[in-house]
């Protein structure tokens, strides 16, 4: 009986260690009338009750939905823990699906449909990949109350510049993993942007390092400050040395006399 517990006592653990964050697969979860599987900020009523109801109930930890099979599990891995990396930064949630179904709606309706009635953070980005007959479509959109820095960071430009450079770069060559793993650096390298105010950011969310003009322009001064310092010392110590010189030198005899008045 002993030996029967402990065969079960490991089999518990390693159901923990290995199946914490599942990549496998998607999993979805039944929607009801009784449990409508939305945030509790969100008020159920019949403008809303169709769209919940034909939008995928998901948990929020994973992240990652691949319901269209683009990724491998290890390419999810990646993906999440870079998307865990932008969320310790931000503290912005950031949020990645991949479909080919819309549920019968755009795909800017389903995209928000998607994280506003799932329980993500208040404060977030999501990033949908639609394939339609083999053809992909992509869409970004930024989640929060009306007034929140986010509308700033990610705005309209910044929105089509981030969506252009994947779409020529990545997902027109099938390259989902990149585009998917590439969103997310270029979020967090706006994020950046916005909190450092002095950092410019490339096409693929890299900092770009500038030279900054006004402790270039101080260090300047200051080396022209020491190089005419150093100048002027010199030329004193020399107009010196000739007087002492000088002094040294019977001129009419053209003796040289050293400070001991000693001939040579």
């Amino acid at each position: 009986m002993k030996k029967h517990i402990n065969y079960l006592f490991i089999i518990i653990i390693t159901f923990f260690l290995f199946n914490h964050i599942c990549f496998a697969s998607t999993n979805t979860y039944i929607r009801t009338d009784n449990d409508m599987k939305v945030p509790k900020d969100v008020v159920v009523d019949s403008n809303n009750h169709d769209e919940i109801m034909k939008t995928p109930s998901v948990s929020a930890s994973e992240k990652i939905y691949d319901f269209a099979d683009l990724l491998t599990s290890d390419q999810e891995k990646n993906i999440y823990n870079k998307i865990m990396e932008f969320y310790d930064n931000s503290k912005y949630d950031a949020v990645i699906v991949t479909t080919n179904d819309l549920g019968g709606k755009d795909l800017p309706k389903y995209t928000y449909n998607f994280y506003d009635y799932n329980d993500f953070e208040k404060v977030g980005v999501i990033f949908v990949i639609y394939i339609e007959n083999g053809k992909p479509t992509i869409f970004m959109g930024n989640c929060a109350k009306l007034g929140n820095e986010i509308f700033d960071i990610y705005n309209e430009k910044v929105i089509n510049s981030t969506l252009k450079y994947l779409y020529d770069n990545s997902i027109s060559k099938g390259n989902y993993y990149e585009a998917c793993y590439n969103f997310i650096k270029i979020i967090n390298g706006f994020y950046v942007q916005k909190k450092t105010n002095n950092l410019k950011i490339d096409e693929n969310g890299q900092v770009i390092k500038t030279i900054p003009l006004f402790e270039v322009s101080i260090i300047s001064l200051a080396i022209t400050f020491i190089i005419v310092l150093l100048t002027v010392t010199k030329s004193i110590n020399k107009s010196t040395h000739k007087s002492k010189l000088d002094d040294c030198v019977n001129k009419s005899t053209i003796i040289v006399e050293c400070l001991y008045d000693k001939k040579i």
